[in-house]
């Protein structure tokens, strides 16, 4: 799933994707848009705060101490059961709410090694050591900075709005998403097995091509797959 998204409006964008999440939690129910609408005024300058402070202290995949912990704090203060280390700086965090299904959401914590140039006032200036021990920049250039807060508000949302909504609810923050290693990680580590088995999983992506308030989705596969090959040539050079 992707959600429209745009710099300049972040509360239209943190109400828009809010609703939807909890429209596709609360099923076929009446949604209550109202309310959803009222936490997020009430929840949106907590909320904005947290992800400036998450934009200016992004961490490379698979040294994301203090962004997990940020995230495990934010959850178990809303009423979560909450894990971390799980596959190494997973956090999961589950809400319980009587007999029902079981849905998991998932958030990517990481950041990537790209200097930040957009002249922003929280523009990150930080530098860290990568896998390899070289120097690098390092930003939320993908917009993990925006799950992570979104998933922050719906950690929320649902806590406050038990009444209106049964089954269980279980949270994800997968690390080294960038790099394609902490899923598989925390899955190693006993993700199935440990926790609530989701009847469904949900994951979304901000999109600057969707219009604010737009969610776009498709069934089956929604994004690309990544892999790699080395292939070594040996031989002459030529044009």
């Amino acid at each position: 799933m992707k959600i429209g998204t745009n710099a300049g409006v972040r509360h239209s964008r943190t109400h828009g994707i809010l609703v939807a999440i909890v429209g596709l939690v609360m099923g076929a129910g009446p949604l209550p848009k109202e309310e959803i609408k009222a936490i997020v005024e009430r929840e949106y300058p907590s909320l904005e705060k947290i992800y400036l402070g998450v934009h200016l202290a992004p961490e490379l995949s698979l040294l994301e101490e203090k962004t997990a912990a940020r995230v495990a704090e934010e959850w178990r203060r809303a009423g979560y059961e909450v894990t971390e280390k799980v596959g190494g700086f997973g956090v999961v965090g589950v809400l319980k709410n009587g007999e029902g299904k079981t849905l998991m959401i998932r958030t990517d914590l990481d950041a990537l090694p790209v200097k930040e140039e957009t002249g922003a006032q929280y523009a990150s200036s930080v530098v860290n050591k990568d896998a390899t021990g070289q120097v690098v920049p390092v930003m939320h250039a993908c917009g993990h900075d925006v799950h992570i807060t979104t998933m922050i508000g719906v950690a929320r949302t649902m806590a406050e709005l038990k009444g209106k909504w049964k089954g269980t609810l279980v949270l994800i923050g997968q690390p080294a998403e960038e790099v394609g290693k902490g899923a598989k990680a925390m899955i190693a580590d006993g993700l199935f097995k440990r926790f609530p088995r989701p009847d469904y999983g949900l994951a979304l992506h901000v999109d600057a091509e969707l219009e604010v308030g737009m969610v776009g989705y498709i069934s089956g596969y929604a994004m690309a797959n990544v892999d790699s090959i080395d292939v070594l040539i040996r031989g002459v050079g030529g044009h």
